[in-house]
């Protein structure tokens, strides 16, 4: 019962889980630039990042946050890839979904910063979060959920999944998890899946994760992407989380 409880804790924050009353607005008129960039689209992201507490881990959400990270988004202008990287342009990259686009971009870790319902989470459980995404540049991922709540084994635990994401649309990303494990006595979560010591466990859990990795968890478009600031959204439950790469 633990496990299936925790796994659905799983589905909430890996899967990006929320509720329809944090539905994104609408994303407005997107602009393509190919020339010099506009340091408007900067202020507004150095503004929305100014507004958090920390860079690094997530932050409570608040009308003021979730506001300018919507005006950062609706004020966008999108700059080809190549002529992102070429550049060091400011603003999004256009057709940030395309495996071109992200692929440049995406290796590192990645931390959640920002996402109204994982806070609204760990106010009802009393306790916090702390979600991160390792990407490769072969197209695989490795997520890690730190989650402290004082009805959790020991007030601590993370779950980790694993997987591929790969390019749906030029602004719908994918991402397909196929292994899930948990790390209850360990400071660090176990790195990869193989890491794991062989146990009945070990299957179990896995086999359990694999219940919530269904089509409908799975894809997410994009609305910002750059060389250290992601957002996504999945819209079919209506929530947006923002992600800064730390490393």
């Amino acid at each position: 019962m633990i496990l299936l409880h925790l796994f659905t804790l799983l589905l909430c924050n890996l899967q990006v889980e929320g509720w329809t009353h944090l539905l994104p607005k609408s994303r407005g008129t997107k602009t393509r630039m190919t020339t010099t960039p506009s340091t408007t689209i900067s202020t507004a992201k150095d503004r929305f990042l100014a507004s958090l507490t920390d860079l690094d881990t997530l932050n409570q959400h608040d009308k003021d946050r979730t506001r300018l990270l919507q005006e950062m988004i609706d004020s966008k202008v999108e700059t080809p890839i190549q002529e992102y990287k070429r550049s060091g342009a400011n603003g999004s990259i256009e057709n940030p979904a395309l495996w071109q686009s992200m692929q440049p971009v995406a290796k590192g870790t990645w931390k959640v910063v920002y996402a109204p319902h994982m806070t609204t989470m760990t106010e009802i459980g009393g306790g916090s979060l702390n979600v991160s995404y390792i990407l490769s540049e072969d197209g695989t991922i490795i997520s890690h959920a730190v989650c402290a709540f004082p009805w959790l084994p020991n007030g601590r635990v993370v779950l980790s999944v694993s997987g591929t994401f790969s390019s749906v649309s030029s602004t719908v990303c994918r991402v397909d998890f196929n292994r899930a494990w948990v790390t209850l006595d360990s400071k660090e979560p176990y790195g990869t899946f193989q890491a794991v010591p062989e146990s009945g466990s070990k299957k179990l859990i896995s086999s359990l994760g694999q219940l919530f990795f269904i089509e409908q968890v799975s894809v997410f478009p994009v609305s910002w992407l750059d060389d250290n600031l992601i957002v996504f959204d999945f819209e079919l439950l209506g929530t947006r989380i923002c992600a800064r790469k730390i490393n």
